[in-house]
């Protein structure tokens, strides 16, 4: 199956999932969000702690149904006696409904800050309630 792809989610935020004790994350690594802007309700995610430049062939992770999608916009001011600096930082909160473990079979990545996609095969042995 086709899932937007993920990275360097923490292992205790995946493992928090599968029991469903969140069921909310907030994405603000700027690969993740260009990623996340592109997922709707219904579409599949495939989240792993694998950082970006190690994802291939058989890397494994959570793969979950997105159920809603929040844009927000930060902004952050930085003050020192000479100046004042502002920085903004786009932030996605994806909530999601956990459905299986899973396995990349192959990984489509495009540009800088494109959307990354996988084939991913589910494996059997995890059962969400």
């Amino acid at each position: 199956m086709k899932c937007l792809v993920l990275t360097g989610i923490s292992r205790n935020v995946i493992e928090e999932l599968m029991r469903r004790n969140i069921r909310t994350i907030e994405l603000r690594s700027a690969h993740n969000v260009a990623t996340a802007l592109k997922a709707e309700p219904g579409d599949c995610v495939f989240l792993t702690p694998a950082r970006i430049n190690d994802l291939g062939r058989g890397v494994s992770g959570l793969v979950a149904e997105v159920r809603g999608k929040e844009v927000m916009s930060q902004s952050l001011f930085y003050q020192s006696p000479s100046y004042i600096e502002e920085s903004e930082l786009t932030v996605v909160r994806l909530m999601l409904k956990p459905k299986s473990l899973g396995r990349l079979v192959q990984v489509k990545r495009g540009a800088f800050l494109e959307t990354i996609e996988g084939d991913v095969v589910e494996m059997s042995y995890f059962d969400a309630r």
